[in-house]
């Protein structure tokens, strides 16, 4: 291969060879007898944060355009772009997902190893442009994301999330798989471009049972895609395996592969495009059952952590509606979304980081045992901390979607673009369902200034603290993204010509 196409691969090969030395170098320290087994968590919490730093710089000055084998990974501008979004989205991930690290007691080095591959493999899915790759990187990613689910040895909830996600993973796998083989066994080819210009000749008459074939393969890989994202009726394991894994991975498994996924997946309708227009009726369903199972079992929650998930399948059903469009603004509408969702996202799980984090101090105090956080939980946080419950409180009303937040522009542009295709009859119930959406983060809102309860252990008053120092790296980043939540509703081009700049040079529209 050329060495200069082979230049756009270096940020790649860079965190490669940095994910070897850094598992051969840490394996070796912490089995030598001369420093006594040491626990290094902290020291490979800075190595991970300095590689994916040194990482980020790489990919900001990656100029040139590539591909390999054959178009198997694809180096384009708007990739270099989501992977430099992906990479900074990591960082993030990192330094919140470090605290539950912290007072869960996962003293293993692994973890940051683990974690490293899974960014790895999502970067590699984001260059995928053939079946037979992305499965390969998808499984890598799988297999990542298995470990970390499962990686509270010691935890029942924890044992068992990774099973279930191994067990309903593989399925999905095999799913996919079929419909791959489905798809090469009527056009004999898996890569995209190929699979664009076969499909622009027209299949009748004697080729009708082709595109049947076809159809019926795309329809496993797009049933495949759903469950990824976790979007109803495919969305059946999400709930127990967030829940019952450790913190810090719930964290990585709810921001990170969202916008890399939703990439692929706008990559697939791109290839089948010239026969989408049979599966726009799934997507339509698929978005409006998911933000229907999100906002109603949402409802009835009373843990903030189950909460945060259903609302998470309730903004995928927002994705997965806009991609019935198949359209350059409907694109663009998914872009703006998942920027403005990992914001939001890494916000609302650092604050539940944090009030983890507290509560085990009061716990350990007080010899008391460990428990998730209720809503009720949060009753004395007005008292005790009035910069982070109004902080809260503006999260929660941009997730909710109500102005002047950024999370309210990320919904309406959606709309706009199910509108602009003529799917009004979808439109009227995202606003309806949306309307109720409302309630339970204005309940929590409630719960927060005007609910005091006092918790007693031992028959005695406690008062929770959720003091920070507001200088730490963590309330940096929070602060950074409260501001970005006003900042993009009153300058919302910056985003928008980062979307439009994604989709023109990916999908040449």
């Amino acid at each position: 291969m050329d060495a200069i196409i082979l230049k756009s691969f270096i940020p790649e090969i860079f965190f490669s060879i940095c994910i070897l030395i850094q598992l051969v170098f840490n394996a070796r320290l912490i089995n030598d007898l001369k420093y006594n087994f040491p626990i290094i968590d902290k020291e490979v919490f800075y190595q991970t944060l300095f590689i994916l730093l040194c990482l980020f710089l790489i990919l900001s000055n990656v100029k040139i355009e590539g591909f390999f084998s054959n178009l198997l990974f694809l180096n384009d501008n708007g990739a270099i772009s989501i992977k430099s979004i992906v990479v900074l989205s990591s960082l993030f991930v990192l330094i919140i997902a470090s605290r539950g690290i912290i007072f869960q007691n996962l003293n293993f080095f692994e973890f940051f190893i683990m974690f490293s591959l899974s960014v790895l493999a999502l970067l590699l899915l984001v260059s995928s442009y053939d079946f037979v790759s992305a499965y390969l990187v998808i499984e890598m990613q799988a297999l990542c994301f298995y470990v970390l689910a499962s990686f509270r040895r010691n935890s029942a909830f924890s044992t068992e999330a990774g099973l279930k996600y191994f067990i309903s993973g593989s399925f999905i796998s095999c799913i996919f798989l079929f419909g791959c083989s489905l798809i090469y066994g009527a056009l004999g080819t898996l890569n995209f471009n190929s699979l664009n210009l076969l499909l622009s000749f027209p299949l009748v008459d004697d080729l009708i049972y082709v595109k049947y074939m076809v159809m019926v393969g795309c329809l496993f890989v797009f049933i495949t895609l759903l469950f990824k994202v976790a979007a109803a009726p495919f969305h059946f394991w999400s709930p127990d395996v967030y829940e019952g894994a450790p913190l810090s991975s719930t964290v990585i498994f709810s921001i990170l592969p969202k916008l890399v996924i939703f990439n692929f997946f706008i990559k697939c309708i791109s290839a089948f495009s010239q026969i989408f227009y049979e599966f726009q009726g799934l997507f339509l369903v698929t978005g409006l059952l998911s933000i229907f199972v999100g906002t109603f079992f949402a409802l009835s929650q009373k843990r903030l952590k189950r909460l945060v998930i259903y609302s998470s399948i309730a903004q995928v059903g927002f994705l997965v509606s806009a991609l019935a469009t198949n359209t350059v603004d409907g694109f663009v509408s998914i872009y703006f979304f998942l920027f403005i969702y990992i914001i939001t996202s890494v916000l609302i799980w650092g604050y539940i980081t944090e009030f983890y984090s507290s509560q085990q101090e009061v716990n350990l105090f007080y010899n008391k045992a460990f428990s998730p956080i209720f809503l009720s939980s949060l009753s004395n946080y007005l008292k005790v901390n009035k910069i982070g419950a109004f902080s809260l409180m503006i999260v929660f009303f941009s997730v909710a979607g109500i102005p002047p937040l950024s999370g309210f522009l990320s919904k309406i542009f959606i709309i706009f673009g199910l509108v602009d295709s003529n799917f009004w009859l979808t439109s009227v119930v995202i606003v309806l369902i949306s309307s109720i959406s409302v309630f339970y983060y204005i309940r929590v809102v409630k719960v927060l200034f005007f609910e005091s309860k006092d918790l007693k252990v031992n028959n005695q008053n406690i008062q929770t603290t959720f003091s920070v120092d507001l200088f730490d790296l963590y309330c940096i980043i929070m602060a950074l993204g409260l501001y970005l939540l006003f900042f993009f509703f009153l300058f919302p081009e910056i985003p928008m010509l980062g979307s439009h700049y994604i989709v023109l040079s990916t999908f040449g529209f």
